[in-house]
This record gives structure tokens, sequence and C-alpha cells, in this order.
């Protein structure tokens, strides 16, 4: 697949030794040197910038356009064409390994499609001008270097598929709800999630209305009173549950459980 002296390339000198194995940028004329369908011995990252070529997949040629981010696998033979004179503007990324997020891993002989919006393509470009940058030295702090781009391009792509961002944002809910049950004396509960998923308080309040149809105080307020009410059928006195979820006296404990219960906390016992 490589395109005639001159154009914008890099490979290793020595195979052996790199994790990335071709990275490529800049203008092709598909028309005049198109790519014959061939196989590579890694997993192919192509991303359209400019232009529209036409892929090859066996006999049948798929259009594609600005934003395409095709990722190839080791037995997916492939090729590139183009009308006459026309050019188009690529990168590409040759890696051993496949990529480490699994909904981006193409079929046994299949190919991955995504579509990049304009952020992600600027974050794209960026993350091929690291490489290029990582493979002009070498030894360790290439190496180290090129594996960050790596993972930062999975990420990138990967925050590109719609159940990513929905499997991100259940994590967090998982983790707000596991801190509030292992901090129920936490004061100011909203504030403390904030500063621990590192998200603003506007993100917060979606985060829980998406995932518990409910406000984080709401949800903070459940995680207490139902620790108050293990601890009071366990035979816990009130005035020990009331120092350990932050109350400064047993009697605002056991207001605070009446309103949320309707019941006493002698009903627990």
């Amino acid at each position: 697949m490589l395109p005639p002296q001159g154009r914008p390339r890099w490979m290793p000198r020595d195979p052996a030794g790199w994790e990335l194995l071709y990275l490529s940028w800049g203008l092709r004329w598909m028309g005049e040197h198109p790519i014959p369908l061939a196989m590579h011995e890694g997993w192919v990252y192509a991303v359209i910038l400019e232009g529209a070529p036409s892929l090859l997949i066996g006999d049948r040629p798929r259009a594609t356009r600005r934003g395409d981010v095709f990722i190839f696998h080791p037995d997916c033979a492939y090729g590139w064409r183009d009308q006459a004179q026309r050019s188009c503007r690529l990168m590409s990324w040759l890696w051993r390994t496949p990529p480490a997020h699994s909904q981006l891993v193409p079929s046994t002989g299949g190919l991955s499609r995504l579509r990049a919006g304009a952020g992600t393509l600027r974050r794209l470009i960026g993350i091929n001008r690291d490489c290029l940058r990582a493979v002009a030295g070498a030894g360790e702090m290439a190496a180290l270097a090129l594996r960050r781009a790596r993972l930062d391009l999975d990420l990138c792509l990967a925050a590109e598929l719609g159940h990513a961002d929905t499997a991100d944002s259940r994590y967090r809910a998982q983790l707000a709800v596991h801190f509030l049950r292992h901090n129920p004396a936490a004061l100011q509960p909203a504030k403390r999630l904030c500063e621990y998923l590192q998200i603003s308080p506007a993100a917060l309040r979606k985060l829980f209305q998406k995932h518990h149809r409910r406000s984080p105080q709401a949800v903070a307020l459940e995680v207490r009173m139902q620790h108050a009410l293990e601890r009071l059928a366990r035979g816990v006195a009130v005035k020990q549950i009331a120092f350990e979820l932050g109350y400064r006296h047993a009697n605002d404990f056991s207001r605070a459980y009446k309103r949320f219960f309707g019941a006493t906390t002698r009903a627990a016992k």
C-alpha cells in the first residue's frame, strides 16, 4: 500500500523493535496512483481529512467522505482509487497490535467504520503529529511516546461511539453511589462528589438525573437513611448512629429519620 516516492510517510528501519510499523499524512492522488488491494501484517487506521477517495473491498468500491475513520483487520484486503486529477488528504497508522478498546476491533477479515466530528479530527491530527515527533527520536522515550499516542488514539475514537459515552456515564454514576455508601457522614455530599468525580455541579446533576432520576442530595439522603436503618436493625444505639452520620445531636438525627421514613427510630428495632 505504499504511495509513490516523495509522498509523506514514515517506516522504521528495524520493524521488529517498533509497535508502530507505518505512519502517513498529507495529500494523495489516488486517480493517478491507485493503491491496489493488499493485506498488512498489522492493524491499519485510516482517516479521511479531505476529498472522497473510493475504498476498494473486493471488487466493490465504497464511497467515503471527510471525517470517515477506518480500522482494518490484518486479514482484510483493501485498496484505494479516485477520479483522475482529484486529490485527497489522508492519515494512516499501521500498528502491530489490535485496538485497546474492544468496540473498535473489527471482525476477522473485516473493518470498522466510524464518523469523526470536527473536534475529533483535530485531535486525530494532533495525535498523528505526536507520533511523527516520537519517531524522530529513538530508544525508550520514543517507545513510551508512541504507547501514549496509541492509547490517545483509541480513547479518542472510542469516545465517538455513542455507547462509550453511555458506559462511561453509567460507571461514574456507580462510582458516585459507592462513594456515598462509604462516606455516609460526608457534609455537602454534592460538593464532595464533584471533587471525587472531577466534574462540575451541573454535570453532576445531569448524571444523577440520567441514571437515578433524582438529585444528588436526594440519593445521598436515601443512602444515609438506609445506613441508619441497617445499623438500628443490628441494635446499634441511636447516639452512635447519629455520630456515624455526622449529626451533632442524636435528636437532629431522630428528626431526620422520622421525616424520611415517617416512623421513629424505635420502630426499626
